[in-house]
């Protein structure tokens, strides 16, 4: 079952992929968004990916769990920048973070969209 509470809007970046994320969040919602950008980053074949979030609502730490247990499969090989507008997340996007970087994901959350973009632009030690 699809939900639709959120909108993706996807940009080719001259050397990544950047994602802009809009609406609701849910756990369905969280699995079906993230679902489409591995499947887009799949299509296109690149290596970095920037997500650019702005949603209200939230998921409990048991449900961010599930989705990065979810998704790192998909995520080897990819490098991820994350800037979340809603400060309210911090906490659940650092359990996040943590989960995937200690199962082999090369994920990394930002405070600014502009330190995102930095990042994702430098070439990788």
């Amino acid at each position: 079952m699809k939900d639709n509470t959120f909108r993706l809007s996807f940009d080719i970046k001259e050397n990544y992929l950047y994602v802009y994320l809009t609406g609701q969040d849910s756990f369905s919602a969280s699995l079906d968004y993230w679902h489409q950008i591995a499947d887009k980053v799949h299509e296109l074949g690149v290596t970095r990916l920037l997500v650019h979030e702005n949603l209200t609502g939230q998921v409990t730490e048991g449900e961010i769990f599930e989705v990065m247990m979810d998704l790192i499969p998909a995520s080897t090989g990819i490098r991820v920048a994350f800037y979340d507008e809603n400060r309210d997340d911090q906490d659940i996007n650092a359990l996040g973070e943590l989960v995937a970087n200690n199962r082999g994901s090369d994920i990394r959350i930002f405070q600014s969209l502009e330190a995102a973009e930095e990042w994702i632009q430098q070439p990788e030690a």
